[in-house]
């Protein structure tokens, strides 16, 4: 005996099948829309990154257009000086000397890694 399905058993399966479809189709959505709102995230937080280094360039575009910017730089960077003025320039310092490589002392002992202990541990030494 082989039994067919009712019309409602088939309304019932349509129906399910419909329900998981758009189950599916809802979680995709979820996932992208989670996906999107971290994008414009990261997005925002490089856009105030940005914005920030922007705001430091300008004020050194400002800073550096004044002539006590210039004048402080050509004193540190260049050694100038003002007429009757004395500039000193200290001596450069020799480094340090740098610390001789230690020497690597050899053991006696041999090394063993936890293999060799575990087998023997079980068969005794191989001698």
């Amino acid at each position: 005996m082989v039994k067919t399905l009712g019309l409602t058993q088939i309304i019932v399966i349509v129906i399910v099948a419909v329900s998981l479809i758009m189950a599916w189709d809802f979680g995709q959505r979820i996932l992208d829309t989670v996906e999107l709102v971290r994008a414009a995230q990261a997005a925002d937080q490089e856009l105030a990154e940005a914005q920030s280094i922007n705001a430091k360039l300008i004020q050194l575009k400002r800073d550096v257009m004044t002539d006590d910017w210039v004048i402080k730089k050509a004193r540190a960077d260049l050694h100038y000086a003002r007429e009757n003025e004395t500039l000193f320039v200290p001596a450069a310092t020799p480094p340090p000397p740098s610390a001789s490589a230690p020497t690597p002392v050899e053991s006696n002992t041999p090394t063993s890694n936890w293999l060799q202990n575990l087998l023997q541990a079980l068969f005794g030494t191989g001698q």
